[in-house]
């Protein structure tokens, strides 16, 4: 059901992701998450086509505020930035997070070391955790490809997912 990996190995964080489906409280947890009382960011899952986008985003951000050198000031307005194409951080935030009206969502937490805050952070959402792999059914490819600006022509070479992920990895030395 949730979906674990170890970031970079000189950050000694690892991150857990869930996905919820039908959560009737997005508008209670997105104030939270805001305030800071709930240590999670949450992700729109029809934007995300694979995990590997969310480890690279998450990665960059755990990175980047280990060097201070984030470009907003919060770990998951960070992964948000990541995620998104543009440099504009209100734009980055509106279109990969979630909405108060939304009822799916990943929840990424950055874990330290050996802790396991999944079940305090759970306790807090309304809704079903689902298995992992049905993020395929959520994932809106067309949308997906229009957001990261990924032509048929060069899937003819390359996967979706790489496209992606370069996109993420490179987005302080490229615009797309």
């Amino acid at each position: 059901m949730i979906y674990k990996i170890e970031l970079d190995s000189d950050c000694h964080k690892s991150l857990a992701i869930f996905l919820l489906k039908d959560v009737k409280n997005a508008a209670e947890i997105k104030e939270m998450v805001v305030k800071g009382t709930l240590n999670c960011c949450i992700v729109k899952p029809c934007l995300i086509l694979n995990l590997f986008q969310i480890v690279v985003a998450a990665n960059r951000a755990v990175l980047s505020k280990m060097q201070d050198k984030m470009t907003t000031r919060k770990l998951s307005t960070e992964i948000l930035y990541n995620l998104s194409l543009s440099r504009n951080i209100t734009q980055s935030l509106i279109k990969f997070g979630v909405g108060e009206s939304d009822r799916n969502m990943l929840v990424i937490i950055i874990e330290e070391g050996g802790e396991d805050g999944t079940d305090s952070i759970l306790s807090h959402f309304k809704g079903v955790v689902c298995p992992i792999e049905e993020l395929s059914k959520l994932s809106d490819e067309v949308l997906i490809k229009k957001t990261y600006k990924v032509k048929d022509a060069e899937l003819a070479v390359s996967s979706l997912t790489d496209s992606i992920v370069t996109r993420i990895a490179t987005k302080d030395f490229t615009s797309v």
